[in-house]
């Protein structure tokens, strides 16, 4: 196998500022997933609420 010579490599800054971008990213998927599934429990439980008060 040959070596490629002109290989480039990063340094510590960019490697830090391509994880703080990864985390970053991850927590908005994650904040914005959560409050979907954060409403999605809150309508049910207040269909299920609502529906035992109406059939008392």
């Amino acid at each position: 196998m040959k070596k490629n010579s002109d290989q480039e490599y990063l340094n510590r800054e960019e490697v830090n500022e391509m994880i703080e971008s990864a985390i970053r990213r991850h927590n908005r998927r994650s904040t914005i997933i959560s409050s979907v599934l954060g409403w999605i429990l809150i309508g049910g439980y207040s269909f299920g609420l609502f529906q035992a008060v109406q059939n008392v």
